[in-house]
């Protein structure tokens, strides 16, 4: 397939309206997330997201305590 044939045919609006007009026929082509997916990629993000501060919060750790052991500070 060539580009033309996977791009539709564009008309040109202008000013707010047609803005408008635009946006409410492409958020009619969005495929929502159904409630049951949209829990999954929440809690997908929330352990993700902890997960990421933890191994941040261990590293630092590991580091401040061999930063303290080179420079002699207790």
């Amino acid at each position: 397939m060539t580009a033309s044939q996977l791009t539709p045919e564009v008309k040109k609006s202008s000013g707010v309206g047609g803005f408008l007009r635009d946006v409410k026929i492409e958020m009619k082509k969005v495929t929502w997330p159904t409630k049951r997916e949209l829990t999954g990629y929440t809690i997908t993000v929330i352990v993700s997201s902890l997960l990421a501060a933890f191994l941040i919060w261990g590293i630092d750790a590991i580091l401040s305590v061999l930063f303290r052991l080179v420079m002699g500070v207790h």
